[in-house]
């Protein structure tokens, strides 16, 4: 079910906005401004799997955290309804997850909203709110055992207690939301 949500999204963006059976009209209402895909992870932080124990002793678990299946992130940003001065803006982005013996994050898909406004013919103010709706990225880990039976965390050596009161799982997600404000001076000769 999860797959066929990332699946979904990318159909339908890629039968909307790429397809070229779109009419002319409706294809000069919508831009694709970017598009970046990738063959890798990228919606959350993956454990290395190496760490240093409080004994001291450098560990290497990273055995635990390579992905047993293909990966794949894209992230796109569409404009809409471009005019001279004004334009909307549709940060876009999905990833196909992660599934190691140790970490897995499941599929997930994301929407922004924002808007371009052209100060003058090389000044442009963006403003833009990046994951606003999502879908899926969901993660859940699994403990390692130490010779006495203990739980700990493969990716950072904490005792598996410790590591459930931390916020170390929720670092690096795409599916924060973000405010993005940038302005864009462009010159020419």
């Amino acid at each position: 079910m999860k797959h066929h949500i990332i699946r979904l999204a990318f159909a339908v963006f890629i039968s909307t906005f790429i397809s070229p059976s779109i009419s002319p009209a409706a294809a000069a209402d919508v831009q694709l401004v970017s598009l970046t895909a990738v063959s890798q992870h990228a919606a959350s932080k993956v454990w290395s799997g190496r760490f240093r124990g409080v004994n001291g002793r450098d560990y290497n678990a990273s055995a635990f955290y390579k992905s047993t299946k293909p990966q794949l992130s894209a992230t796109g940003l569409l404009m809409i309804n471009p005019q001279d001065r004004f334009s909307w803006l549709l940060p876009i982005s999905i990833d196909a997850g992660y599934h190691a013996d140790l970490y897995q994050a499941d599929p997930l898909a994301s929407i922004g909203f924002g808007t371009a406004v052209s100060l003058d013919a090389h000044s442009v103010l963006t403003l833009r709110v990046d994951n606003l709706l999502v879908s899926g990225g969901k993660i859940s880990e699994r403990p390692c055992f130490d010779s006495y039976r203990r739980r700990y965390h493969c990716g950072s050596g904490l005792a598996w207690t410790d590591f459930e009161k931390t916020d170390f799982d929720r670092r690096g997600r795409l599916a924060v939301p973000s405010i993005e404000i940038k302005f864009r001076r462009r010159f020419s000769f």
